[in-house]
């Protein structure tokens, strides 16, 4: 079946606007996570912090505006080869989806690198009671402990 071009640029809309939601969506996951590691951690929620991916989100709608006027303009393009010319050329809003796309990965880095501090976090707590026990005589009292268990 055969879309006009209102359709055409009814869906393209559309996708756009997932494209910008989904953006929002990344950003959020990376505050909440960053929120999350913030309480593991024992350390108040800073408006700084808040503020930062505000304006982090602000910088990447920016971005997203011109890749999306971008986008507008290679669109109409193809839809005015599709209804003078003939020419059957996709209208899909490349640049706005690889600009997304992109924005989105750097927020999935940012959520791991929040996570794998957690685990490095972690190690160095384990590796400084490995070092303090073996420094001590902890470890002999606690080799004790365990052995009068055993029997």
């Amino acid at each position: 079946m055969e879309n006009t071009i209102t359709e055409r640029a009814a869906w393209v809309a559309a996708f756009i606007a997932i494209e910008y939601l989904l953006v929002l969506a990344a950003v959020v996951a990376d505050m909440v996570s960053g929120i999350r590691k913030a309480r593991r951690k024992k350390q108040a929620t800073r408006s700084r912090a808040l503020r930062r991916s505000a304006d982090k989100l602000l910088r990447y709608y920016n971005l997203l505006a011109i890749l999306t006027i971008i986008d507008v303009m290679q669109i109409s393009a193809s839809l005015y080869l599709r209804a003078i010319e003939g020419y059957n050329l996709p209208s899909i809003p490349v640049f706005t989806l690889i600009g997304s796309m992109g924005m989105a990965m750097i927020e999935v880095k940012s959520i791991v690198e929040n996570g794998s501090e957690k685990e490095k976090s972690d190690i160095a707590d384990i590796s400084e009671l490995i070092e303090y026990l073996t420094k001590s005589d902890h470890l002999n009292k606690l080799i004790d402990i365990l052995k009068s268990l055993k029997r």
